[in-house]
């Protein structure tokens, strides 16, 4: 109460109607960015096409990647990096990726999981600004 009692005070009726504009624009923002739920995560080593997995289904596999055994998890319609022998555990920290063109990458091993959607493309590309060795 004291905050709106403040806000009353210190805000002209334009200032309050432009803050309310302004808040219900960041939130039309925050819900038309919000992508399409993947249907399969790509599993790339060394940028070419590993195997595909299914979101739909609960799962966990073990992929070879540079510095030894990745295992990927597949639960509730997502999928992330578990474990791996990295320096950093970066790849783990992105944590659960579920929509469309999100990506979860373990640069060391060499491993990159994409989601994609309903449409498979033809061959399956992954689509790079840089490529470094």
């Amino acid at each position: 109460m004291r905050l709106l009692t403040l806000l009353a005070r210190t805000t002209t009726p334009g200032d309050r109607v432009t803050m309310a504009l302004s808040g219900m624009a960041i939130v039309g923002l925050m819900l038309s960015t919000r992508g399409d739920p993947g249907q399969r995560g790509v599993i790339y080593r060394d940028n070419r096409p590993l195997m595909t997995l299914t979101l739909n289904q609960d799962q966990k596999k073990e992929v070879s990647g540079k510095l030894g055994a990745v295992t990927i998890q597949v639960e509730q319609g997502r999928i992330r990096l578990v474990e791996y022998n990295s320096p950093r555990l970066i790849g783990t920290r992105t944590g659960w990726i579920q929509e469309v063109g999100q990506i979860s990458a373990c640069v060391p091993c060499g491993i990159l999981i994409k989601v994609e959607g309903a449409r498979p493309k033809q061959p399956p590309t992954v689509e790079f600004d840089a490529v470094s060795q």
